[in-house]
């Protein structure tokens, strides 16, 4: 027999079993759904699901067509109107990757698989630069400034936000892993006359799986009114905190919620943090890791020790987070001449 003949007596029989068998997966659907969507991070899904209402908003306004699948052509005027009106390179990278997940998930082919985009893309980066803005760093005398700027009063959000901004940078956290921290996440030890926290991260950007990481973050010997460990032990006495969320919304009368705070909400504080501390530096809740880096690195310690707190799997993606003061420091053309 040949060869054709045995692939199409093989399909005949395929077929065949598979009009015998036809299960009914009904049951499963739901559960595959859920999993399908959870392979996308939830930050992810709500920074796509942004650029994607733009989008269609956009196409509604000057009357497009937006049904899947969009045209190369349409995509191709939006970016451009996008690239025009001052978006970042990773903005338009982001609506990109927005549209090209959702075609994929629809089963369509995206319009981004073009040449017209992929070649629109190529003169983006050479006209308008591919460089991402960068916060200050808040390494740790900023820290400090910021910290002596809240009053040591009685008040939770005081308490609350300077507990924050103290364990984000001693804890290099990212602010998406500081707001999804529970009260179980966290383990106390002692060590060399010191008491410390280990902090689990279950999950994190670069970590989606799940495998998890510790933090440890030790405490201040000089000065308790800055000590990460003290300031979230106060944090969890006065909001009678044992479980659940760690840090959590606060009514305008002072009153804790059970709600955890979300990411938006830790940079909001650490940004009206520098302002009413009269500081003009353009801080955000990243300030505090790459301001962690920073700091470690000027200290000398080894990019093996900060990857330890960090998570970073690169040591190229580590020195990015290096942000120096000026161009004049550890620069060779110093006495060159």
């Amino acid at each position: 027999m040949k060869l054709d003949d045995k692939l199409n007596e093989s399909s005949s029989v395929i077929i065949k079993n598979s009009e015998l068998i036809s299960p009914d997966l009904s049951e499963y659907t739901d559960r595959v759904r859920r999993l399908i969507e959870a392979s996308v991070a939830p930050e992810t899904k709500r920074a796509y699901s942004s650029r994607l209402k733009r989008f269609f908003n956009w196409c509604e306004l000057k009357g497009f067509n937006y049904t899947f699948p969009i045209s190369p052509e349409i995509l191709a005027a939006y970016l451009v109107e996008m690239a025009d009106n001052g978006f970042k390179y990773s903005t338009i990278e982001q609506t990109i990757a927005a549209i090209s997940t959702a075609h994929k998930a629809n089963g369509f082919i995206s319009p981004t698989e073009s040449l017209l985009i992929k070649k629109f893309m190529k003169g983006c980066k050479r006209e308008y630069g591919t460089a991402k803005k960068k916060h200050d760093a808040a390494t740790a005398d900023i820290v400090r400034y910021l910290l002596n700027s809240i009053p040591d009063d009685s008040s939770p959000k005081h308490i609350r936000d300077r507990a924050i901004i103290a364990l984000g940078f001693a804890g290099a956290f990212r602010r998406s892993e500081l707001c999804a921290l529970n009260v179980e996440n966290l383990k106390w030890t002692f060590k060399n006359g010191q008491e410390i926290l280990l902090a689990e991260i279950v999950r994190s950007k670069t970590d989606q799986e799940g495998h998890g990481m510790i933090k440890a973050i030790f405490p201040s010997n000089d000065d308790e009114n800055i000590s990460p460990t003290h300031l979230l032990k106060r944090w969890l006495y006065v909001g009678n905190i044992f479980n659940g969320a760690l840090f959590r919304r606060l009514l305008k009368d002072g009153h804790i919620t059970p709600n955890r705070l979300t990411p938006q909400s830790i940079r909001l504080i650490v940004k009206n943090t520098a302002v009413n501390a009269g500081l003009s530096l353009d801080l955000s809740a990243h300030s505090l890791r790459s301001g962690f880096v920073t700091t470690a690195i000027r200290q000398g310690k080894s990019e093996r020790s900060i990857m330890n707190q960090t998570g970073h799997k690169s040591t190229q993606v580590l020195r990015e987070y290096f942000i120096r003061e000026d161009a004049v420091e550890d620069n060779a053309a110093n006495n060159i001449i």
